[in-house]
């Protein structure tokens, strides 16, 4: 009823699709599309959500002049509030493009990247990043746990608040350190815990967390130093 075709083996049910979704990990994909190439024609349009994996690796394995749109969906998609950035293959046309937003736009915010080597950089900063916001919002829940409040309260309450900030900045004319602004009075309890935070040097951390999952995807060497 939903339209959508999951089989084995894979040959028959591609065979069938006029869009194929290869949602695989990448040391997978080359035995994935050796079975498929042969029902793999050029009037399919292949969404890949396979990391580290670019358009034109796609189109060599699959020896065809095939579109392919590369993708990269962060975990909040799974409640309709995450990112899907894109970006379209050599062989890809703007009604490609179009029809790969229709399927994918109901799950977040849908944006086409100017380049494909971006994705890396949107790798880190979307499809890591959700693990930092959870870390802070338990963060968060802990410390209303500690002054008195109930796991849960404490929890609803970080959450609903991170989500409404975040709203905020999508919504409001705003740049997101005038939000923080507007919330601390002088002297006042807001702007001692940003003076705390500060005091951590928490932007740097967040930075820095950032740009390790981006350079780890990137392929980098990692060097810590503690």
């Amino acid at each position: 009823s939903s339209g959508i075709n999951a089989e084995w083996p894979l040959r028959p049910g591609v065979a069938e699709c006029s869009v194929v979704f290869l949602a695989v990990k990448p040391h997978i994909l080359p035995g994935v599309l050796e079975q498929v190439a042969g029902s793999v024609t050029e009037d399919k349009l292949l969404v890949s959500v396979v990391n580290c994996t670019t358009n034109q690796q796609i189109e060599d394995l699959v020896g065809k002049k095939v579109p392919v749109m590369r993708t990269l969906p962060n975990t909040p998609v799974k409640v309709r509030s995450g990112v899907v950035v894109a970006y379209p293959g050599t062989h890809c046309t703007p009604k490609h493009t179009s029809l790969c937003k229709s399927l994918m736009e109901p799950l977040g915010l849908w944006s086409i990247l100017p380049t494909e080597a971006l994705i890396d950089v949107a790798s880190g900063l979307c499809g890591s990043s959700p693990a930092f916001m959870f870390m802070m919002v338990d963060a968060m829940a802990d410390a209303g746990v500690r002054m008195g409040l109930p796991r849960q309260v404490a929890a609803s309450l970080a959450a609903q608040t991170m989500q409404g900030s975040a709203k905020m900045v999508l919504e409001c004319d705003e740049h997101p350190l005038q939000l923080a602004n507007n919330v601390c009075s002088p002297g006042g309890t807001t702007i001692e815990g940003v003076y705390r935070l500060n005091r951590a040097g928490f932007k740097g951390i967040v930075m820095d967390a950032v740009i390790g999952s981006i350079e780890k995807t990137q392929g980098k060497e990692m060097r810590y130093n503690y």
